[in-house]
């Protein structure tokens, strides 16, 4: 699988869009904080039981804040951060439209 940035950002378009035809503009997504990661040494590795650490979307949001600021430079860590906080508003949006 090639995954090409192009079509990422086409992808994030698509959805920002989905989201405005949907009459959202921002999303409250305080119920919820902590968070179970899988390590990336784990995350693929079927043969042993996986060790779950702690993850925080606060944390994870006052970071990518600073990264927006210009406060501090933006890294591949963020991926994980923003997937994160994509994973609490496919919930909570789940749960606003679809009553789930």
């Amino acid at each position: 699988m090639i995954v090409t940035v192009e079509n990422l950002r086409l992808l994030f378009e698509k959805l920002m869009e989905k989201m405005d035809e949907n009459g959202i503009s921002s999303l409250d997504i305080n119920d919820v904080d902590y968070y179970w990661i899988v390590p990336s040494s784990e995350w693929t590795n079927f043969q042993s039981e996986v060790k779950p650490a702690v993850g925080s979307l606060v944390d994870d949001w006052e970071s990518l804040e600073k990264v927006l600021s210009g406060e501090q430079i933006p890294t591949y860590v963020d991926f994980d951060r923003i997937a994160a906080i994509l994973r609490a508003i496919s919930e909570t949006v789940a749960k606003r439209f679809y009553h789930l």
